[in-house]
Parts: structure tokens; sequence; C-alpha cells
């Protein structure tokens, strides 16, 4: 072969090997583009809801082939608002959606069925979907509706009771105000003052017929109290930072069940949301990336580890003047009930 023919090969071999790296090239930054768009509906003035759709978004955004869409409402109590969210989430481009909390999971299934929606929803944020007709059965959730029923660790085996008295061993009357709007909720409620007889509380049960009103309902009986509760699920809570002022005006303890009033009270326990939002985030991919249908997916049951947070300066000036963070530290580590909460106490 002369040296011209030479030449052409290798020039012919160089225009087919550019020509392969231009499609790899293509093709990789082809895959690199978003592929799928992710859904949210949530409310963010509820700090459960904006602290782990905040973690979702970041963790979306951190996979190229994903992005991300905000459906929001004002309130988890404007059923109508809620409603609004969730028919924009089913009516848009998005591939999936991501529902956090009870309503506006309700939501999005009920308006799904109505519709016969294909579209799939991954709901996070609450307990007992079954219960809710959010799916058929754990199991075999039907439809197109699955998700993670998420519960605190070791619920069955102590209650936020517990901690109270580790916290505050002088502890005898609480006050637990509740929504009666809250789809059932007075179950729970119960179940804790039953608890409390038994520890030798006395737990006052105060429903609230409007969450609107539940200031007006705490500030007339708050006085006759040592220690003011409210449990995470329930709507209240949004009314958090306002009852731990409450509570701190009448020189009363403080023990918040969300996240809402962490900065207000002196006690909490609250969830760590980060493995939640990942557990929900590898779900989505499941069904997306692998062609899953949500309704053959069993619902993913999650213990999401908890904080007991205790606000020193707040202790001040809610009764626990005299509060020693080394004893009850040393208490929950000696105790096997609360193994979960050992490494998730939280001092500020």
């Amino acid at each position: 072969m002369g040296s011209s023919s030479k030449k052409i090969v290798v020039a012919l071999l160089l225009i087919l090997l550019g020509g392969l790296f231009s499609l790899a090239i293509s093709a990789w930054f082809k895959s690199r583009g978003a592929r799928y768009a992710v859904g949210l509906v949530y409310v963010p003035s509820r700090a459960f809801h904006e602290q782990v759709n905040s973690i979702l978004i970041d963790t979306i955004k951190r996979d190229d082939r994903f992005s991300v869409k905000g459906f929001t409402s004002g309130s988890t109590s404007d059923l109508i608002q809620v409603n609004i969210a969730c028919d924009d989430a089913l009516a848009s481009e998005v591939n999936l959606i991501i529902s956090t909390g009870l309503n506006c999971s309700k939501g999005l299934a009920q308006i799904s069925r109505r519709r016969k929606s294909a579209k799939p929803v991954v709901f996070l944020g609450l307990l007992d979907p079954v219960r809710y007709e959010l799916v058929e059965s754990v199991e075999k959730p039907g439809h197109n509706v699955t998700g993670i029923e998420s519960n605190s660790p070791g619920s069955e085996i102590f209650s936020m009771l517990d901690l109270l008295l580790i916290a505050k061993p002088l502890a005898r009357r609480i006050l637990l105000p509740y929504s009666i709007a809250a789809g059932g909720f007075d179950l729970h409620v119960e179940q804790f003052k039953k608890d409390g007889k038994k520890m030798g509380l006395e737990v006052t049960i105060l429903p609230i017929n409007s969450v609107n009103d539940t200031l007006q309902h705490v500030a007339g009986l708050i006085s006759s109290y040592d220690t003011l509760m409210y449990l995470e699920a329930d709507g209240i809570s949004v009314y958090g930072p306002a009852l731990g002022k409450l509570a701190s005006q009448h020189g009363v303890t403080m023990f918040a069940g969300s996240l809402d009033g962490i900065k207000d009270s002196a006690l909490s326990f609250v969830p760590d949301l980060d493995a939640l939002a990942s557990e929900a985030f590898d779900l989505a991919k499941e069904i997306l990336i692998n062609q899953k249908n949500p309704g053959d997916l069993p619902v993913r049951q999650m213990t999401v580890p908890r904080n007991l947070v205790i606000n020193t300066k707040l202790c001040k000036e809610q009764d626990l003047d005299d509060i020693d963070i080394q004893r009850i530290i040393a208490a929950i580590r000696a105790d096997d009930r609360f193994a979960l909460v050992h490494d998730h106490i939280v001092v500020t």
C-alpha cells in the first residue's frame, strides 16, 4: 500500500473515531439532561412540610436525570387550597408527584380517582394510609398511589410522657389541646390520656373545633397546668411557635411534638428528616426508572429517627430553671426502652 493510500486510510479512521466520539459525547450530554419531572405537593407554612421538601428539592437537583416543580397550598386546613394544588399537579407535565402529609396526599388520591389518572403519587409523613383510604392495602396499594408510612421510634415502647418525666420529674398536670378535625386524631389523644393516668399524670384533653381558636382556648386554661403539649400529626401544630410563647408568659413547660414549635419550646421530640426524604426519592426512582406500577409496590414501613431537643435558654422561662442535662442524658442512656433516643439528644 502506497503512502497516499495509508494517509487516506488513517484519515478515514480518524473521521470514524471522531464520529464515534461525537456520538458518545452527545449521548453523554443527553443522559445528563433531566428526563423525569417530579412534582412536590406541600404546605410551606408547616415546618415539617417546608423542611422535608427543602431536603427533597436539594436531593432531586443533585441527580441530573430529574427536575423538580413545587405545587403549594397556604394552609393544610383549607381543603379548597389544598385541592387546587393537587389538581394543578395532576394536570401538569410532571411524571410523578410526591405529597407531604395527610390532606395533600388524600386530596391527590381522591382527585386521581375521580379523573381516573394513572400519574404516580408517592406520599410521606403520615400513618395508617389504609384507614384514610389512600391505598387499598399496605401490601398491594392499588391504583396509582404508594408511599412511606412513617412512625416514631419506640412509639410502642414509650411515649413523650416518659421523656417528659425524665426531663421534668415534678410534672403532674398536662394540658393537651388537639384539633377534632384531624381525621380521627381523638383516638391518639385518648390513648395519651390513658398512658398519663398509668404514670400518675393528669392529662386534660382540650378539643379545638377550629384551629384558628387554638390560642384563645389555651390561654384561658394554661395557668392551671405545669406542662403544655401537642402531638405531631395534629393540625394545631401550626400554632407551635405561639403556644411556646404563651407557655413562656405563664412559666409553663412547653413540650412540642413537631418541628413547628421547636424554636419556642423548652423540650421537643421531633423527626430527623434526611432519611425520610431519601426514602421517598428512592421510591420515586424505582417507579420512574424501573417503570414499576405504584399500585403494585408495597407501602414502605419506616421508623424515622427523632431527636429529643432541650433548649436551655427557654428552660429558664418555662419552669425548668434547675434542669440537669447530664442527669437526663444518663437516665435516657441507662434505659433500654429509649435505645433509639440514646444518640439523638440535642442540647441547644
